[in-house]
């Protein structure tokens, strides 16, 4: 082949893409997903940025409020637990009630004193936390008092006078149920001053999203990166074929054309998603 009629890698490309019927669309498709690829490389290592920040602000929030992690309770897993000792104080005091009441007209007021122990949990549990213990001496001692109110109301028949002798039996096991509500409301004392911050929590869901929506993206991301390199291999696998085809011995050609079509992959401008 003569140097004037040697073909050049422009010219076996152009003749490529206007002759065969596949080579547009290769282009096209290779360009298409190095486009993606690259915005969604850009999107991950933005979300990794995000992630990491959160990180830090949970672990620097952490630091800050639990410096040597004395309450190791997580959150969410202490309030189910405060709902079941709500639901047993519940019962509790129903039962304290249901003979000066009656069953039916117990239950407001039995969930009212619910609120009003947990209430007493929650002061106790701040006075100790913050170490007043004039305060945590107060707080026993209305719960005492709280307490055998509730065990007058229950040696009480439904018309408002003393049981009569007979109810002895009723008075011991009011006492009895009496102490079990002062035992249950010291646990939920004790299990909310072992609880988490709320806020706590709050920045480690953050954390947690952020990682999620990173590992996401970096799944969505090694999909598009894979996904271009067959695209771009078919491509440039054709070109391959053209140049073989043209001029099997001039390997100069070969390299120079598979760098000239690997540029055009680069330098197309596909039509992205409008979420690019």
């Amino acid at each position: 082949m003569s140097p004037d009629h040697r073909p050049t890698p422009a010219t076996i490309i152009g003749e490529l893409l206007t002759s065969h019927p596949e080579a547009a669309s290769l282009l096209a498709e290779a360009s298409h997903w190095r486009a993606l690829a690259m915005c969604s490389a850009v999107s991950t290592r933005v979300k990794f940025t995000a992630a990491q920040a959160a990180r830090l602000a949970y672990e620097e929030l952490r630091h800050r409020l639990e410096p040597r992690r004395r309450h190791p309770v997580h959150f969410g897993l202490g309030l189910l637990l405060l709902l079941v000792v709500a639901a047993g104080l519940t019962m509790l005091v129903l039962i304290e009630l249901s003979d000066w009441l009656g069953g039916s007209r117990s239950a407001l007021p039995a969930l009212a004193a619910t609120a009003v122990w947990l209430t007493v949990a929650w002061l106790a549990a701040l006075a100790v936390l913050r170490r007043r213990w004039a305060l945590v001496t107060a707080v026993i001692g209305a719960a005492i008092l709280l307490e055998l109110l509730l065990v007058a109301l229950h040696g009480l028949s439904p018309g408002g006078t003393p049981a009569g002798a007979q109810d002895h039996d009723s008075t011991v096991f009011g006492i009895l149920t009496g102490a079990f509500i002062l035992v249950l409301t010291a646990g939920a004392a004790v299990l909310m001053a072992h609880m988490e911050s709320p806020s706590l929590l709050a920045a480690r869901q953050r954390w947690h999203r952020a990682r999620a929506a990173y590992e996401e993206e970096a799944a969505t991301h090694q999909a598009d990166a894979e996904t271009a390199a067959v695209a771009v291999q078919a491509w440039l696998g054709l070109v391959r074929a053209r140049v073989t085809e043209i001029a099997a011995d001039d390997e100069r050609l070969l390299c120079d054309a598979v760098a000239l079509a690997a540029v055009l992959v680069e330098r197309s401008r596909p039509e992205l998603p409008p979420s690019w």
